[in-house]
């Protein structure tokens, strides 16, 4: 019998996600609202542990502010970056659109186009991407740290979408990579 090579680790993930997901939504997709309900775990008075503590409103005010922020400053950059370089318009609408989306979410007010970077393009849109990463990753922070599982799912759903138009960003103006 011949000896086959070590899987790789992206093998070993697509064989686990392939065979466990469609097994996990197969088992879950009969579940009705009751069913979900006898999954989680319940506290019992009697048994001297503590129920879960309510989400703090008052940290979570703060979470948005600070999301908002964050927010206010990468649309602003991205705003100036589209009037200074024409022909970053069309690659940066999505990216624009969803800071408008996403401060509009969140109640949040937004901000004039700040002042432009850089004549050059190609840096420009350099500096927009590292941003967009670094606004990308504080979203997912900030959904890590919420109280309330709203906004939780409200900030992931903003650092994912932020993601995918990460992915549609030319690396070079002009380009499709």
């Amino acid at each position: 019998m011949p000896l086959l090579p070590p899987a790789s680790r992206r093998a070993v993930v697509g064989v686990g996600t392939v065979t466990l997901v469609p097994l996990l939504a197969g088992s879950l997709g009969a579940c009705d609202a009751s069913d979900v309900g006898d999954l989680l775990p319940r506290t019992d008075p009697s048994d001297g542990s503590a129920p879960e503590p309510a989400p703090d409103p008052d940290a979570d005010e703060a979470l948005v502010e600070e999301a908002v922020g964050g927010l206010a400053e990468a649309l602003a950059l991205v705003a100036a970056v589209r009037v200074r370089h024409p022909r970053l318009r069309d690659v940066l609408a999505g990216l624009e659109d969803s800071h408008v989306a996403h401060l509009a979410a969140l109640e949040g007010e937004q901000r004039g186009p700040a002042a432009p970077p850089t004549a050059d393009a190609a840096a420009a849109l350099a500096l927009v991407r590292r941003r967009a990463a670094a606004t990308q990753r504080r979203l997912a922070d900030q959904a890590v740290r919420a109280d309330s599982g709203q906004l939780a799912q409200l900030l992931a759903s903003m650092a994912a979408a932020v993601a995918q138009q990460l992915v549609l960003l030319p690396r070079r103006p002009g380009t499709g990579a």
